[in-house]
């Protein structure tokens, strides 16, 4: 896994969040609320068919919950831990999701990654059209 070495915050737990695979392209995941994380690049590999596995890294294996660690609600908006701006909620199929508004990097919290077959397809739908209007 090539992500880079310095551990970024989870948007919604605050604590460091780390690398892995998801659908063979570079994630990341948070340990303790199980949001994944994915680029728009990483995104746009990734066909809307078959399994898409989670395979979390060596170092979230060794993952223990920080003491004194308390779950959080998520908060009203979520920022991005690809480029630090501010990701919005949209729906992407069945499923809500957060979107970065810069870097078009998606965020799904706990379990939605099952539902990435269901996302990608709205997904990459919506960022053509957002780069179309963008040309005009």
């Amino acid at each position: 896994m090539t992500l880079a070495s310095v551990p970024v915050p989870c948007p919604i737990c605050k604590i460091p969040i780390y690398p892995a695979l998801l659908g063979g392209q570079e994630a990341i995941h948070c340990a303790e609320c199980g949001g994944t994380g994915l680029k728009k690049e990483s995104l746009a590999k990734l066909m809307p068919h078959g399994p898409k596995e989670l395979v979390k890294g060596p170092e979230e294996e060794a993952h223990k919950t920080p003491p004194f660690f308390e779950p959080r609600q998520k908060p009203p908006f979520l920022i991005c831990p690809f480029c630090g701006k501010r990701m919005k909620e949209k729906k992407l199929g069945p499923v809500a999701c957060d979107v970065c508004e810069k870097c078009k990097a998606l965020w799904m919290d706990g379990q939605k990654s099952k539902h990435l077959n269901d996302i990608l397809g709205p997904y990459k739908w919506q960022s053509l059209s957002d780069s179309s209007r963008g040309r005009r």
